[in-house]
C-alpha cells in the first residue's frame, strides 16, 4: 500500500507495516491515524461485541435515542467525527458548553437530528425527536404502536392455551430483538414492563408472565408493542 488509514489503536500495526516494506525494498507506506469513537457507554471504543454501538441500519428511533443516552462530555467528539457540522458552529458550541450558555440537552438534540438524517431523512429526525420527547421525557406511550397477535387463553370456548407465556419467545419470534440472550439480557435489567389497559404497569423479571389483549409490552427504554388477539387479526 502507499497510504493506510488506521484507528489510534492501530499505530502499532501501521507502522510496522512500514518497516517491513523496506525490508523489501518498497518505499514505506505513509500512515494516516483517526481517533477512536467512543461508545454509548462514554468509557469503551464503540463495539458491537460491547453493545455499545449505534448501528447505521437501526429504525430512526433507536438512532435517535441511543445518541441522547451517549453522556454530554462525548457531544463535541460525536459532531466533530459523525457530522458536517461546520468548525465555525462546532466552535460556538464548545464555547457555550464552557460558558454554561447552552443547554446540553438542546445541543444533543442537534447532534441526533443530524446523525438520524444521515441514514434517513429530515422528516424521520422529526419524528424520532417528538417519538423520544413524548415516550423518554415526558414517559408517554407513543400514539402509534406495533402490534402482535397471540392466541388468546379460550377459542371458540376451548382453552387453546396457558395464560402465561414465554415472553422471551415473543420478543425473539416477532424479530423485536435480535436474540435470546439480548431478550433475555433485557429481562435481568428490569428493562422489560407490561402496561395494562388500566396504565399499571410492573416490571417483568422471569421470562414467564401472564399477557392478555390490549397490554403494552415495554422492551428497552424506547420500544413499545401492543398484544392483540391473533384470532381477531385474522
Amino acid at each position: 500500500a502507499d497510504v493506510e488509514f488506521g484507528g489510534t489503536d492501530q499505530k502499532f500495526n501501521c507502522l510496522v507495516g512500514r518497516e517491513l516494506q523496506q525490508m523489501t525494498g518498497q518505499p514505506p507506506q505513509q500512515v494516516f491515524l483517526v481517533p477512536l469513537l467512543v461508545g454509548t457507554d462514554g468509557s469503551m471504543k464503540m463495539s458491537k461485541s460491547l453493545e455499545n454501538y449505534i448501528a447505521i441500519d437501526e429504525p430512526p428511533n433507536e438512532i435517535y435515542g441511543k445518541v441522547m443516552s451517549i453522556p454530554d462530555d462525548l457531544m463535541m467528539d460525536y459532531f466533530e467525527l459523525l457530522t458536517d457540522v461546520s468548525d465555525e458552529e462546532l466552535s460556538q458550541f464548545r464555547k457555550g458548553m464552557e460558558s454554561g450558555s447552552v443547554n446540553p440537552m438542546v445541543l444533543k438534540k442537534r447532534l441526533a437530528r443530524e446523525i438520524v438524517e444521515q441514514f434517513h431523512d429530515p422528516k424521520a429526525a422529526q419524528d424520532a425527536e417528538a417519538h423520544f420527547e413524548k415516550t423518554v421525557q415526558k414517559r408517554e406511550m407513543p400514539l402509534v404502536i406495533s402490534s402482535i397477535g397471540i392466541p388468546s387463553a379460550e377459542s371458540s370456548g376451548t382453552p387453546t392455551i396457558s395464560p402465561l407465556v414465554d415472553i422471551v419467545d415473543i420478543l425473539v419470534k416477532e424479530n423485536l430483538v435480535k436474540s435470546r440472550a439480548e431478550a433475555k439480557r433485557l429481562l435481568s435489567q428490569g428493562a422489560v414492563q407490561i402496561i395494562h389497559k388500566d396504565k399499571s404497569k410492573h416490571v417483568v423479571s422471569e421470562s414467564n408472565v401472564e399477557i392478555k389483549p390490549g397490554d403494552v409490552i415495554k422492551y428497552g427504554k424506547r420500544r413499545f408493542v401492543k398484544i392483540v388477539d391473533a384470532d381477531m387479526r385474522r
